[in-house]
């Protein structure tokens, strides 16, 4: 500050002995540490303090020291004063300097009574001179500026002289950015015992007059402690280093900064995407038709398999996403449509606890509207194991796929037969005519009234997921139905007792053949038989 080292230099300039000399620089010292034990004792920052159901941290000594590691690499430190998760903060700090002239002589931690702090240490050109040390706060979930509430910092040791004959008089200005925008200053916090006071033409801390002592130590002392808190929401926080202006001069001066408090509603996010599980088969690749899984287009780890894998996946636009309870889904804490542009197929969530009342039973439902991409992989219910100690649910994301990717893939085959009770389906062969044994082709030439068609239809689940609840039906043809010219009646040999469900066709009649559900593991083939007798044209079977 002003005269550095008082008590010294008065000493200095009397021409006693040396005897003497060394008692009285005895006697300083021990005044020196007299005073500087009794004035390191850090007072709590009376603006600490956050409102009901505000979670409420400040910076660890682990902080310090991770922010000043990454200081001006445009990188953000996740804080761990993050009152157990329930304050998600990151910070990014940087310092800019008003003059390339001031020289830079620290920015580093120290440690006092085992608190850290971050240490300044300038030498500025002139009294005009600053540093600033900017403080950018965002969400370490969603990468958004996060609003901190009740954010209180502290400059220590304003006025510490590190040296003798320096000429300064410490200047700190400490502002935020609110909620609108708008730069704000910190109000002033009184400390019991404090020679720091609040000017409001200089909008800064400083020492109350010319004629108070130098701060005696280095040592975050109340003595020397200046506080604010800001009284809205706060983006970020700027400290301007300076000097009051009030000497004309500036040399080497220090000050110590620390992050007292901030506030946080705990928020609870929910979040994930609604996508195309297409593993990349696009449109032109897809087939519906196609059952081969094991070489081509469909043998794809990706394809269908109820995992968001990008790439090669996108979102998809056009779903709602609701966030519903559990036990009654018709009540809705917040609805949200899928993203489009550069968030496409994305939502999220962001709410506090007394969102959901009592109820502790949270779920997140998809729907959509229209016919694109209608076939799910994945369910339309996603209960998303919620608990108030966990705040962050990612990666809540819903599957579908247009009707050319779908799952399942059905192939019905045909052979003419005499109608033989002993007909073994296993023992009919693959062709390619339907004569000699099951073909896909077309029958060739006529069928005799009372001869037999066998049908084998095999279901394919070409995905990488399970079917879990599958049914195959197929309607016997009926003369004047479809353009048919005869009627077909379910016909001996019965493949299987309990393939079929109890309301399919029975034997002798026409109607709708139709299978019990079954599942059918992802990548696996099931086959169905029955046997029809061909009718005639008048109508007899």
């Amino acid at each position: 500050m002003y005269q550095t080292q008082r008590f010294v230099n008065a000493i200095a300039s009397q021409l006693f002995g040396t005897y003497l000399y060394r008692i009285l620089a005895l006697m300083t010292a021990m005044i020196f540490l007299a005073i500087s034990n009794s004035s390191f004792a850090l007072a709590t920052n009376p603006g600490a303090t956050c409102p009901a159901n505000f979670s409420q941290s400040s910076l660890t000594n682990a902080d310090y020291s991770s922010l000043v590691s990454a200081v001006n690499t445009n990188n953000y430190v996740t804080v761990a004063g993050n009152a157990a998760g329930s304050i998600p903060l990151q910070i990014r700090m940087n310092t800019v300097e008003s003059s390339t002239n001031t020289q830079l002589s620290n920015f580093g931690v120290i440690t006092a009574g085992g608190l850290n702090a971050i240490n300044v240490r300038r030498t500025f050109p002139n009294n005009t001179a600053f540093t600033d040390i900017n403080l950018d706060f965002r969400n370490s979930i969603t990468s958004q500026p996060i609003f901190l509430t009740n954010v209180a910092l502290s400059a220590f040791d304003i006025d510490y002289a590190n040296s003798n004959g320096n000429t300064f008089d410490d200047l700190v200005q400490i502002t935020g950015v609110n909620e609108a925008g708008a730069t704000i200053t910190g109000a002033f916090q009184p400390i019991v015992g404090s020679n720091i006071i609040f000017d409001q033409n200089l909008q800064g801390l400083y020492t109350r007059s010319v004629n108070d002592p130098n701060c005696p130590a280095k040592d975050l002392g109340t003595q020397c402690q200046g506080s604010i808190q800001f009284s809205q929401p706060v983006t970020s926080v700027k400290i301007r280093y300076t000097n009051t202006g009030f000497l004309p001069t500036a040399t080497n001066q220090e000050i110590d900064i620390r992050v007292d408090n901030y506030c946080y509603v705990p928020q609870y996010i929910f979040s994930g995407t609604v996508f195309d599980d297409n593993g990349g088969i696009t449109l032109p690749q897809a087939n519906a038709n196609q059952p081969n899984f094991t070489t081509g287009t469909y043998n794809n780890a990706n394809y269908f398999n109820g995992v968001f894998n990008t790439p090669p996946e996108s979102g998809i636009a056009g779903s709602t996403v609701r966030l519903v309870s559990c036990s009654n889904t018709s009540t809705i804490y917040a609805t949200q449509p899928s993203g489009t542009g550069a968030t496409i197929g994305q939502y999220q969530f962001s709410v506090p606890l007394s969102t959901f009342g009592t109820n502790r039973s949270i779920c997140l439902i998809e729907s959509r509207t229209g016919t694109t991409y209608p076939v799910r992989t994945t369910s339309d219910n996603i209960n998303t194991g919620f608990a108030t100690t966990t705040y962050n649910y990612p990666s809540r994301n819903f599957g579908r796929v247009i009707p050319e990717n779908a799952a399942l893939v059905l192939r019905k085959f045909q052979f003419v037969n005499d109608c033989s009770t002993g007909l073994n389906y296993n023992s009919i062969t693959t062709t390619s005519d339907p004569r000699t044994g099951f073909s896909t082709e077309g029958i060739n030439g006529n069928i005799v009234p009372g001869q037999c068609i066998a049908y084998r239809i095999t279901a394919t689940n070409r995905a990488n997921t399970p079917i879990t609840n599958s049914v195959v039906q197929d309607r016997l043809q009926e003369r004047g139905q479809n353009g048919a010219l005869v009627t077909s009646i379910l016909a001996n040999p019965v493949a299987s007792t309990t393939d079929y469900a109890s309301d399919s066709v029975p034997i002798g009649q026409n109607g709708l053949v139709k299978t019990n559900p079954f599942p059918l593991n992802q990548r696996t083939s099931r086959d169905f038989y029955f046997n029809t007798k061909y009718g005639t044209t008048n109508g007899n079977p």
